[in-house]
């Protein structure tokens, strides 16, 4: 059903928006240990020629900067999930389950009108069967006086249920349709609002790490890098200390 889409479509957007905060948080958690790394400040200590132009603590400080950044925007990203999406999906929901409400509502007017039909029907059989037997007793006349106030008020009853009944059933038939044609109208600016988020998002993703890499001395080649890394690999394995016995 709809109603089941829409809480389903809130879980998952949920389950979204903690991925992104596991991320953003994570980050930071990596870059405080390595902040306090004994190995990283045992390094800038040793470290005094280099040919890069900055050490390892101004590199992770920079990096620092883009994941504060990053963490600022996941939020941002968040707060904008929550508003257009989660929270206006709970609120349709809400709406869709008034409206099962009212179906059910109607439903049970239908019922309680058939029930008091059945039982009027009933007591109008029980009267065509004693119909057939004639009597003049002041005390046939007596009940006959009582079954006709009883199915009087049966019918008034009925006329009442009738009108209730009814009435629930105009009100679902004509705002029905309604809704059907405001529910895409409704989902649709949510949905245009989310996918902007999300492109604004990545682009300033793209940005901070595109800023960040700017200030580092490398080359923007992940083969030239993956060799450089290789190479000072083999470097450390040619050590005797390194090597296997």
């Amino acid at each position: 059903s709809l109603e089941e889409n829409a809480k389903s479509l809130t879980r998952d957007l949920i389950k979204q928006d903690k991925s992104f905060d596991d991320f953003s948080r994570g980050q930071l958690k990596l870059l405080h240990d390595l902040s306090g790394s004994s190995f990283i400040n045992h390094y800038d200590q040793q470290q005094t020629s280099t040919t890069l132009s900055t050490n390892i603590s101004q590199l992770i400080n920079n990096w620092k900067i883009t994941a504060q950044h990053i963490s600022e925007q996941t939020s941002l990203l968040n707060e904008i999930t929550t508003k257009t999406i989660i929270d206006s999906s709970k609120r349709l929901t809400l709406a869709l389950a008034n409206v099962t409400n009212a179906i059910k509502k109607r439903e049970q007017s239908l019922n309680d009108y058939i029930k008091i039909q059945n039982k009027l029907d009933k007591i109008n059989e029980k009267l065509g069967t004693s119909s057939s037997t004639t009597t003049t007793s002041l005390g046939s006349t007596t009940t006959n006086l009582a079954t006709n106030n009883k199915l009087e008020q049966i019918q008034r009853q009925l006329n009442d249920a009738k009108q209730q009944y009814e009435l629930k059933n105009q009100i679902l038939n004509n705002e029905l349709p309604i809704l059907h044609e405001q529910r895409a109208a409704f989902v649709y600016p949510c949905l245009e609002a989310f996918i902007e988020a999300q492109a604004h998002y990545c682009d300033q993703l793209e940005i901070a790490y595109r800023n960040l890499i700017g200030q580092m001395d490398v080359i923007s080649d992940s083969t030239t890098t993956l060799d450089e890394i290789n190479a000072k690999l083999t470097t450390i394995k040619s050590l005797s200390i390194v090597a296997s016995e």
